[in-house]
């Protein structure tokens, strides 16, 4: 997706931060990470939807997303963001997500973690039709053919 149009707004209000070229490269060890800690998650989100209750699961989830939230408050220097508009995103962010957990706890506790995990998973489909719908962002022949390809899996996992 060409989200250069996007960054340039962006930019042109001042909303941007810059990233030293030294760390540019880095966004795939984040990712790995990423993969990493969410791929634990789902396992460990199975092993306790099959004790407990969704609510129970979110609220205990809540609980343990404290630490990390505090690491990262403290990177900041203890300071929270003041633009309004940025305020509202975090917040509604926070939101959908919790939302989105305790469907995703709800799916787990009645199905099997093996298909549940990647069905889940598509939610950046949605991402990006918001993308290209809202931001004007642009998807090319090869991105659309790894969208149906990653439909086209879920069936086939589904099995």
């Amino acid at each position: 997706m060409d989200n250069s149009s996007t960054v340039a707004k962006l930019e042109a209000a001042g909303k941007t931060r810059s990233v030293p070229r030294s760390g540019r490269g880095l966004w795939a060890l984040y990712a790995l990470l990423c993969i990493v800690w969410w791929g634990v998650w789902g396992f460990l989100s199975k092993l306790g939807s099959d004790q407990i209750s969704p609510q129970q699961l979110q609220i205990l989830f809540t609980i343990g997303i404290i630490p990390p939230s505090i690491l990262a408050w403290a990177q900041l220097g203890f300071k929270v963001e003041t633009d309004r508009r940025g305020a509202i995103y975090g917040i509604l962010n926070g939101i959908f997500t919790g939302l989105g957990m305790l469907a995703y706890y709800a799916a787990l506790a009645r199905g099997q973690a093996s298909i549940v995990g990647p069905f889940t998973a598509l939610f950046p489909l949605l991402t990006i039709a918001l993308a290209f719908a809202f931001l004007r962002e642009r998807i090319n022949r090869i991105q659309a053919a790894g969208m149906i390809l990653a439909l086209a899996a879920i069936v086939l996992l589904s099995f």
